[in-house]
């Protein structure tokens, strides 16, 4: 399974998305959304949705449509 961070730079990249452009939107620096990219810096839960809603104007739930999870019972 990917990582969330690659997910979302494979995201931006495929719609042609810079991260200057999304640094601009969120107010950050362009070297923080290089190094969310990477997986450099622990990208917390509240940023991440900021950057799926605000940053790319989408659902962060497009992200996991295709996980599957399964529950066990203890």
């Amino acid at each position: 399974m990917k990582k969330v961070c690659e997910m979302l730079r494979e995201y931006r990249e495929n719609k042609g998305i810079t991260q200057s452009f999304i640094a601009q939107k969120l107010g950050k620096s362009v070297s923080r959304i290089s190094a969310i990219g990477r997986g450099g810096i622990k990208l917390t839960a509240d940023e991440f949705v900021e950057i799926c809603i605000l940053g790319y104007e989408v659902n962060p739930a497009i992200f996991f449509k295709n996980i599957n999870v399964h529950s066990t019972d203890n």
